[in-house]
């Protein structure tokens, strides 16, 4: 009897241990359901930004400002309350340059996929561009970055979408 007692003791400890560990999953869809749920995905709130675009107007659309002493960490635990419960939600982070360039990340949630787009195309040093290192070189990545993803995992030491169309993981 106590050889079947522990085993479920242990399954029940690292259970708990592992409470910090969330996944918020969207659905569960094949890489051909993917693509038409995207063709269907509907209006996106992203990539309404104008060319110009101040801290001023960020603060005014209820951006998260990247750098900003307000802690914003209420509204992204809503997001993600939001995609767990399937509620559909928008979140814009944004982080201005030295010059005051708005470097954009938007996650965009519609009840079934996450949206995500990054867009450096306003920095004019061309820093903030992602990349990837291809023999031994960083090689600059285009300045628009896009994918629709199923799973938001969240966790104490990072957090990221996955089951993404284009990409294996996108941060969060």
């Amino acid at each position: 009897m106590y050889k079947s007692i522990i085993p479920l003791m242990l399954l029940l400890f690292i259970g708990f241990s592992f409470d910090h560990f969330m996944v918020a999953e969207a659905s569960g869809f094949t890489k051909e359901m993917l693509k038409k749920e995207i063709e269907n995905y509907g209006e996106k709130a992203t990539n309404k930004i104008p060319a110009s675009y101040s801290k001023k107007d960020a603060i005014k659309n209820g951006d998260i400002i990247i750098g900003k002493t307000t802690n914003h960490n209420e509204r992204v635990q809503k997001f993600i309350k939001n995609v767990k419960n399937k509620n559909p939600d928008f979140i814009r982070f944004v982080e201005f340059t030295s010059k005051g360039d708005p470097v954009i990340t938007e996650y965009q949630f519609n009840g079934k996929l996450i949206y995500y787009r990054f867009d450096s195309s306003r920095d004019k040093t061309d820093r903030y561009r992602k990349g990837t290192f291809a023999m031994s070189k960083f090689v600059t990545g285009p300045k628009v970055l896009e994918d629709y993803c199923q799973k938001l995992v969240v966790n104490s030491k990072t957090s990221y979408l996955t089951n993404c169309y284009h990409f294996d993981k996108v941060e969060f």
